[in-house]
């Protein structure tokens, strides 16, 4: 009887097995598998991956892959309508669980996909002679792409790059196959730099016939030169950071703006149409930007970073309610400038950067009623050109933080040069080219020497690259804790209250402190049991 009913099973199962064969399309794609070569089989096809490689990169420039780090670092409080908004940043409470670092950690590696598949697949193209260039062209945009997703990987999630210890310190993983479905252990950092400097290379050699201009749109040898400029300065190589910044400003490509004296408008604002800073960031134009993604009011909207906050329907209210002492410009944004940027940074009468860069506004947090002025970010509040909405405010629009980013600018290498000039004991040179960056901003030159002159480049890297996401780890290598967020508001001047805060957010951060380096995502090492924690995060 045993032997006849398992004979019975035997072939129930058989013939269920044949069915189900017999059923399915043998030749179909599993749902879950993806054949790239079937999307990569021409130059058509391949353009249309180049165009992917340049729309991914430029929606990593903005929001969430800033405003963490910005958050956690010493420039910002949290208005006391954030909302909580990379609360866990501010308050230096971040956990491996965090939904913000499991989705930044799988949008960089997503994205590597992307720029994988052109490598893998496109030497695999036969091209015509005519069309050999572009192909380069387009392998070496995926070097680049390749090269910025792994340095902005390990600036988040790899220990701090020590050249003595680089060869034992974690890295991240590497990803240079396309949806690969290994577990692989983290890189060191040895290996993880030399990769991304080996792609820019490659980069480099692909692209350096690609036209070079202000503002161009297309990657070029120069923003791949960009690039690893800033590569060395934060790996702390400086004899290779100075040399790659000062070619950029040798070649004379990128002139620096000239300084604006003009005068201000009704408004006690910059006049855009004149100053030249201005229209870089509010109208996207100008000659620092060494490469600047291209952005159409139709459809190429990067990521934006809402530290403006127009709020409108505060704004509309008391128009409604005919007050002309309640009636003006209303911002109700995430988060604000400390008293140490507005008071102390900025102090420079004529630093021209300021009117540029802050507006002084109304604010209110759930009670319309009840309102003060600020000092709001407005270097981000977007182009006038990329508005949907018409307003009697904010200059005659509500702006909404679209606009082009600009990754990579000439002031950036003139802060390079004179910061690696000073660590080479180069003081002419450190001198020389903090004082031509100072100059066009409308300040006067510094003879300072020594330490004074350090933290005076260190000050002139704050200015000029507030909050566009260097912060936290310029405070990491210059071994500089978080403590100073001290509200907006000066005696016998104006004081905002605290109410218009969000309470809980003072620290008092050391150098040391392990949440500098950010935890790898729980998710991820759920999944992959290879990678291990960072330093401090090992039992949190």
């Amino acid at each position: 009887m045993d032997i006849y009913m398992k004979t019975t099973k035997i072939l129930f199962w058989a013939c269920a097995l044949l069915f189900t064969l017999q059923a399915c399309d043998l030749d179909r794609d599993p749902a879950n598998y993806i054949d790239y070569e079937k999307s990569y089989r021409n130059m058509q096809d391949a353009k249309k991956w180049d165009n992917g490689i340049y729309s991914t990169l430029r929606g990593k420039f903005g929001g969430a892959y800033v405003i963490p780090q910005e958050a956690q670092a010493d420039m910002l409080n949290a208005h006391a309508a954030f909302g909580n908004l990379y609360g866990e940043f501010h308050g230096w409470t971040i956990k491996p669980e965090s939904a913000v670092l499991q989705e930044l950690y799988h949008s960089y590696y997503a994205a590597l996909i992307d720029a994988n598949v052109v490598l893998k697949l496109l030497p695999k193209m036969e091209v015509s002679s005519d069309e050999q260039v572009q192909r380069n062209h387009f392998l070496g945009d995926a070097y680049f792409a390749r090269a910025f997703y792994h340095f902005n990987l390990v600036l988040r999630w790899g220990m701090i790059y020590d050249k003595n210890t680089a060869d034992k310190d974690l890295g991240v993983v590497l990803a240079t196959e396309p949806g690969s479905i290994d577990k692989p252990k983290r890189a060191t950092n040895a290996d993880t730099y030399k990769h991304i400097l080996a792609d820019l290379g490659k980069a480099d050699s692909l692209l350096k016939d690609v036209p070079v201009k202000p503002g161009n749109t297309e990657i070029n040898a120069d923003a791949v030169k960009a690039l690893r400029a800033r590569v060395y300065l934060y790996m702390g190589d400086m004899a290779k950071a100075y040399n790659e910044a000062k070619q950029l400003i040798d070649h004379g490509t990128y002139p620096l703006i000239e300084p604006y004296y003009g005068r201000l408008d009704a408004n006690n604002r910059v006049d855009a149409r004149e100053d030249a800073f201005a229209q870089m960031w509010f109208y996207d134009d100008g000659k620092e930007q060494i490469w600047q993604p291209f952005v159409d009011k139709e459809n190429e909207i990067a990521t934006t970073t809402g530290f403006y906050g127009a709020d409108l329907s505060t704004a509309t209210y008391w128009d409604n309610q005919h007050d002309a002492s309640k009636i003006g410009d209303y911002n109700k944004p995430a988060y604000v400038p400390t008293r140490e940027v507005i008071n102390d940074l900025f102090s420079g009468e004529n630093d021209h950067r300021a009117q540029v860069l802050f507006e002084y506004v109304h604010t209110t947090v759930n009670d319309m009623n009840v309102s003060t002025q600020l000092y709001v970010i407005s270097k981000f509040k977007g182009n006038p050109n990329y508005a949907t909405l018409n307003s009697t405010h904010w200059g005659g629009y509500v702006p909404n933080g679209n606009q082009a980013p600009k990754p990579f600018r000439i002031a950036e290498q003139y802060l390079i040069v004179a910061e690696a000039a000073y660590d080479l004991g180069n003081i002419n040179d450190a001198q020389n080219y903090l004082n031509l960056l100072r100059r066009s901003r409308g300040l006067d030159p510094t003879d300072l020497t020594g330490d004074a002159l350090y933290q005076e480049i260190k000050n002139e890297r704050a200015r000029e690259l507030a909050y566009e996401g260097f912060r936290l780890w310029d405070l990491r290598r210059w071994k500089q804790g978080v403590k100073k967020r001290t509200f907006q508001g000066r005696e016998n001047y104006y004081m905002v209250p605290s109410a218009f805060y969000a309470g809980g957010y003072k620290v008092d951060i050391q150098p040391d402190n392990y949440m500098f380096v950010w935890p790898l995502p729980m998710n991820e090492t759920l999944i992959n049991t290879n990678l291990l924690p960072n330093p401090g995060w090992g039992d949190k």
